[in-house]
């Protein structure tokens, strides 16, 4: 009897087999202080992020906040947006988010940017707004794609 893998089941593995790189790359970011304010490191981590998003097959445009006193060269504001187009015409699916941070105050038990990776689990300053989330939005759309799922339209 043939054994036939469900798409859920494909997209599934291909999360686990991801699950620690993902974790891995949350640590990474959560090591850029992207305190704001000032609003710090800002290139430094679009530049991470770009770097991710073009090995996994997006194009890549990093993008300076324009208008803004605030944003100066000593505190320059960069995005990046990556751009995977699909097979052919179809919807975009825009996910988005931030990397930049509060500061981390007091009561930590661990030094909030080290990207400490614990039992599998990331702890840091921004892991949870939204670093992480970042993070799991670029390995899901990944696991997607290695799971075989060719969809019409654009990730970006």
């Amino acid at each position: 009897m043939p054994i036939v893998t469900s798409l859920r089941d494909r997209v599934l593995a291909e999360v686990d087999a991801l699950s620690a790189e993902a974790a891995a790359f949350t640590a990474e970011m959560v090591r850029i202080p992207t305190v704001n304010p000032p609003g710090e490191f800002y290139e430094d981590c679009a530049r991470l992020i770009g770097e991710r998003l073009n090995r996994f097959g997006y194009d890549i445009e990093y993008l300076a906040a324009e208008g803004r006193p605030e944003h100066t060269k000593a505190h320059p504001r960069v995005n990046v947006m990556g751009v995977r187009r699909g097979e052919g015409a179809g919807p975009v699916v825009h996910l988005n988010g931030h990397f930049d941070v509060v500061p981390a105050g007091e009561g930590w038990t661990v030094d909030p940017f080290a990207g400490l990776i614990r039992d599998g689990r990331v702890y840091g300053r921004g892991t949870g707004d939204m670093k992480g989330g970042l993070a799991a939005a670029i390995y899901a759309a990944e696991a997607v794609r290695r799971a075989g799922v060719r969809l019409p339209g654009t990730v970006e």
